[in-house]
C-alpha cells in the first residue's frame, strides 16, 4: 500500500458507521453497538442536505464527528508494532498527532463515501474489556463486512482496529509503515508523513 493511500481504508469504515464521542448521551452507559449506531445517525443529520460544497464549519465538525471515538494512540501502537516500543514518550506523542491529523483531514475528502443505504448490526462479543462488533454496509449492489474490535478507555467504548472482510486496518498500516522504515528508517518515515501533513495545511 502506498503512502497516499494509507488512510483509505480507515476511511471508508469510518465513513460508514463512526461519529462524534458525547453526541448523544453518556457514552459510559451505552453499549459498543449503541455507540456505533448512535454516531451512524449523527454522520447522517450532519450530512442531510449537504451536498459536496460544504462549509469549512461543517467540515470541521464532520471530523470531529467521523473521528470522535477512535482511540487513536492504541492504532498507532498496532501500526507501529514492533517500532512502537522503540520510540520515546515524546516521539509516541509526536506520531499519534500526525498520524491523527492525517486521518481526520482525509475523512472528509470524498463525502459520496459517507452514505451507505443501509446497516446491519450483529450483537456484540464482550469478553471483559474489550469487544468486537461485525456490521454489514450495503451500498447499491455492494457489501462490505466490517468488524469493530473496541476496548473500554476511562469506562468508555472506543474503536482501536476495523477489519474489512478479513484484512485488518492496523495490519495494512502496520506492512505499510514496515516497508517504508526499511527502505530508509523510522525517522524518514515520520518526516514523510510531516510532510504530507504540511502540504495539507498549505
Amino acid at each position: 500500500m502506498k503512502l497516499k493511500n494509507w488512510i483509505v481504508p480507515l476511511l471508508v469504515v469510518l465513513s460508514l458507521g463512526l461519529g462524534k464521542a458525547g453526541v448523544c448521551g453518556n457514552d459510559s452507559e451505552k453499549s459498543p453497538v449503541a455507540i456505533l449506531k448512535a454516531r451512524n445517525k449523527a454522520v447522517e443529520s450532519i450530512l442531510k442536505g449537504t451536498d459536496d460544497n460544504i462549509t469549512p464549519a461543517t467540515r470541521e465538525k464532520l471530523k470531529d464527528v467521523i473521528n470522535g471515538i477512535i482511540d487513536f494512540r492504541e492504532l498507532s501502537r498496532l501500526a507501529l508494532g514492533k517500532y512502537w516500543n522503540e520510540r520515546t514518550e515524546q516521539e509516541k506523542k509526536d506520531f499519534v498527532n500526525v498520524f491523527q491529523q492525517l486521518i481526520r483531514n482525509s475523512s472528509v475528502k470524498k463525502l459520496e463515501i459517507y452514505k451507505a443505504d443501509r446497516l446491519e448490526y450483529q450483537p456484540a462479543k464482550i469478553n471483559g474489556t474489550k469487544a468486537k462488533v461485525t456490521t454489514i454496509a450495503y451500498k447499491g449492489r455492494k457489501q462490505v463486512e466490517i468488524t469493530y474490535k473496541m476496548h473500554k478507555v476511562n469506562g468508555r467504548w472506543m474503536v482501536y482496529d476495523m477489519v474489512i472482510d478479513g484484512a485488518s486496518t492496523a495490519r495494512n498500516y502496520r506492512d505499510s509503515f514496515y516497508k517504508e522504515i526499511a527502505k530508509s528508517s523510522y525517522q524518514a518515515m515520520y518526516e514523510k508523513l510531516v510532510r504530507k501533513l504540511n502540504k495539507e495545511k498549505a
